[in-house]
């Protein structure tokens, strides 16, 4: 989950949707924001500023290893501190690595993910998915993580009118087949979500 929220004091989101639907989640804080009268950046990650803290969560209930943050940096008057949630899951008796991120905007010079990512994610060959809010069209993000497939295809933004940007994507690595891709139309948010069913080739 990208854009997570959480009030100065309280939960976030991410620990309201676990407690309902019965997932364990991790966050991992990324500004200081505030929501009203609408949602802003207003300062870095451990500061004073603003209402509360902004960043992202990954949410399983499936056992995992330990949930790693690997930070990104380098990007142009980005107000965010962009980072990868990664674990690792038993899928069939071998290791699938899960990576989840909010990316940086085109105007950050997000196309340097192509080497900032590098020692972040797994090799191509390695059992492997990455996926969040890339903030940025399909062949952007195919550069920016050469060698890994798109298995989710269709507009996901702006999901309050007619979408018809997808910039919230799946890569996988070639070992990974993803079957039940989709784009869901559900929910309240600015993006639609999406979702695939994955398996080992």
């Amino acid at each position: 989950m990208q854009e997570v929220w959480r009030p100065d004091g309280g939960p976030s989101v991410a620990d309201e949707v676990a407690a309902a639907l019965g997932y364990e989640v991790h966050h991992a804080w990324t500004a200081r924001a505030i929501v009203k009268p609408k949602c802003q950046i207003v300062g870095r990650t451990g500061g004073s500023e603003g209402d509360g803290d902004w960043g992202q969560a990954l949410l399983t209930r499936v056992p995992t290893g330990p949930v790693t943050e690997q930070r990104l940096s380098g990007f142009l008057m980005d107000a965010t501190d962009r980072t990868v949630l990664k674990t690792e899951v038993d899928l069939d008796g071998t290791t699938l690595t899960v990576c989840g991120s909010h990316l940086p905007h085109l105007e950050h010079m997000s196309p340097l993910l192509r080497w900032r990512l590098r020692d972040v994610i797994p090799e191509r060959h390695e059992p492997a998915v990455l996926m969040g809010d890339f903030n940025m069209w399909r062949w952007v993000a195919r550069f920016v993580a050469p060698g890994w497939k798109d298995t989710v295809r269709g507009a996901t933004w702006p999901a309050h009118r007619f979408p018809v940007f997808q910039i919230d994507h799946m890569l996988a690595t070639p070992p990974m087949l993803a079957t039940d891709a989709e784009v869901v139309h559900t929910g309240k948010s600015d993006h639609l979500p999406i979702r695939a069913r994955l398996s080992l080739r």
